[in-house]
């Protein structure tokens, strides 16, 4: 693999997630290009669903159309209370949480100062 192909890899990565992510009904997406600032994944996707249940469904239906699609070793956690799950899909995070958690932790901001190689800080 060439040094551009693991850019563009992740990012169709990413943009697959995002259209599952839509399909699914999940709400206010947000992807941000974390591969300058982090050595977890290139991309960090935000999205809210409006229960334990429908977070839980969407990392279990994102993990298998994934699946169909071809990507291995996906990871889930944060089920079985359903507030915050990750879908890790190696090169992408996929963050589903409830909006008060997600009001709560703000994850946008931490990613974007993360990409932008700010200190968090900055967010008070």
């Amino acid at each position: 693999m060439t040094a551009t192909a693991a850019p563009q890899l992740s990012r169709r990565l990413s943009e697959e997630c995002l259209r599952s992510l839509e399909g699914l009904k999940a709400r206010d997406l947000v992807s941000i290009d974390v591969s300058s600032g982090s050595s977890l994944a290139d991309y960090m996707l935000i999205c809210s669903g409006t229960s334990s249940r429908h977070v839980c469904a969407i990392a279990d239906r994102l993990a298998e159309k994934l699946a169909q699609a071809g990507v291995r070793g996906v990871q889930i956690s944060g089920e079985p209370q359903g507030e915050w799950v990750i879908v890790d899909a190696g090169e992408v995070l996929v963050h589903i949480l409830q909006p008060e958690f997600r009001e709560r932790y703000r994850l946008e901001d931490l990613y974007r100062c993360m990409a932008a190689g700010t200190d968090e800080s900055a967010l008070s």
